[in-house]
Formats: structure tokens, sequence, C-alpha cells
């Protein structure tokens, strides 16, 4: 028995045409499902704000999400010091809205649980240059020096908001990290 190449035809012709209209409707949902919603007014800022602030973190608190150890040369506190110098980069959500650069909020490292000036290794503001783009979630620099930070250690990285210190306040927040080398 043999089948109509006449069908067949039709099928090949109309084959690209409907998987080109396929793609082309789930893009324009996928692109509509991405963009912030403009009749509420949420903005893409906040559309990923709320993103990363998903979980347990409250958009009303100071969370640190982790602490990495980077090889890449800081300056402290924009001062070419020790061009050596290298620290960890500290991931950190502040209140929804929040200006960290703004409100004088620094970063420091310790020893493990002792939150003092003393056993302060060393810190850094949050947001030390272009405070326009400072924004309530993001990274911050604290430098260590190149040997600052023992083998196999644990430290205490914490978040002072609002220009508080050892001397006067709590952290915000704070997060334990253990060297890894």
């Amino acid at each position: 028995m043999r089948l109509s190449t006449r069908g067949d035809g039709r099928r090949r012709r109309f084959l690209p045409a409907a998987v080109t209209a396929l793609c082309s409707a789930l893009a324009v949902a996928g692109t509509q499902f991405l963009l912030p919603d403009r009749a509420t007014g949420t903005s893409v800022q906040q559309s990923q704000r709320i993103g990363l602030a998903a979980g347990p973190h409250s958009s009303t608190h100071f969370d640190i999400l982790d602490a990495t150890w980077t090889t890449a040369h800081i300056d402290q506190k924009g001062i070419h010091l020790n061009p050596k110098d290298t620290g960890l980069v500290l991931t950190y959500l502040a209140p929804v809205g929040r200006n960290p650069g703004e409100r004088g909020d620094w970063v420091g490292i310790y020893e493990k649980g002792r939150i003092d000036k003393a056993h302060r290794k060393d810190w850094d503001w949050v947001c030390p240059n272009e405070h326009a783009r400072c924004m309530d979630y993001g990274a911050a620099v604290i430098p260590a020096g190149d040997d600052g930070l023992l083998s196999a250690a644990t430290y205490t990285v914490a978040y002072w908001a609002g220009g508080t210190s050892e001397g006067n306040g709590t952290p915000a927040a704070t997060i334990d990290y253990v060297v890894p080398w």
C-alpha cells in the first residue's frame, strides 16, 4: 500500500510554520512572565529584591547570605597601603529601600564569637563608593591582609548598621566563616 505524497507535502510545508508560531508564542509568554508588573508599579529593582529575599528572609531585617574568600587585590578604605591585600566578599540583604552607603553601614571580621574592637581583624564600609548606586542587597568587600586569616580558623563576620559599633550597639547580622585552606 502506498501513501499519497500529496498529503506529506502539505504536512512538510505546514510543520515549520507551526513550529515558528509555537516558539514565538512561548517567547512572548516567557517575556511577559519575566517582566515586572507595570500595572501595580513594581519596579525592576523591587522585582529582583523580592526574588533575592524569597525564603526565610524578611524584607524588614538584615541578613548575611554568604562570605567568600577573594584573591582579588583590595584597596583598604580607598588607600593604596598594601597592594597585595586580600579578604572576604560578603553577600548581604538589608531592609527594602535602605541605602547602606548613605546610612554608614559597615562590615568587620572578628575572631569567632569575639565581637569587640580588640578582636577585630579588619573592616570596611558596605558601600564605600558611589553611594547613589548602593542598594539594599549586594556584596561588600572586607580586607583581611595576606596573613590576616589563619588556615582552618573560624571567624565571625558582622554587619553593623547606621553607624553603630562594638562600643555602642550590636551587629545587625552575623555569619561564621571557616578559612578553607
